[in-house]
């Protein structure tokens, strides 16, 4: 986590400047952000919100840019891939925010909702696929024992259905 001005300061030196770390902003399950309930209008702003999401140093989801950060409520997964670009062996997730993330397809899982699912970044963040992301991957898909496997590299990858998409795939 990189460091910000105000990451010294206690929550009573925030508060005498007018400042918190607790936040109503929401990230909801579809990946809009709402503040006091209400989503977000501009679809900048929630870009710029998508990018700078980060965890905190007690492992909370925050928001962090180059002055502050502040912690938000996330109600699903944090991270949210809008397209799936595929080229040659290769699979490239979009997430909201513009930051491109290589699809592991061996962590690829379908939630009760029949949303897909992928561990990103370092493998502890988990990315949402949105339903234009997973039909990118249609070429790709095939039937495999009984169920759906994805094919990238030559090598068909199982997608399971799990009850917590949510829980990284070992």
């Amino acid at each position: 986590m990189r460091p910000t001005p105000t990451d010294h300061l206690t929550e009573a030196e925030l508060a005498a400047r007018g400042l918190s770390r607790e936040t109503d902003i929401v990230l909801d399950r579809d990946g809009r952000f709402l503040v006091a309930g209400v989503p977000f209008e501009h679809e900048r702003l929630a870009e710029v919100f998508a990018g700078w999401l980060d965890r905190g140093p007690d492992g909370r989801y925050v928001l962090r840019n180059d002055l502050h950060w502040v912690y938000l409520t996330v109600e699903g997964a944090p991270l949210h891939a809008r397209r799936a670009e595929l080229e040659g062996d290769e699979v490239t997730l979009v997430l909201h925010g513009g930051e491109r993330a290589p699809l592991r397809p061996e962590t690829l899982r379908e939630g009760p909702d029949g949303a897909l699912h992928a561990d990103v970044r370092d493998g502890t963040w988990v990315a949402r696929l949105a339903p234009a992301a997973a039909l990118d991957l249609a070429p790709l898909l095939v039937e495999h024992e009984g169920g759906a496997a994805i094919v990238v590299g030559g090598r068909a990858h199982p997608i399971p259905q799990v009850d917590d998409p949510l829980t990284r795939r070992e």
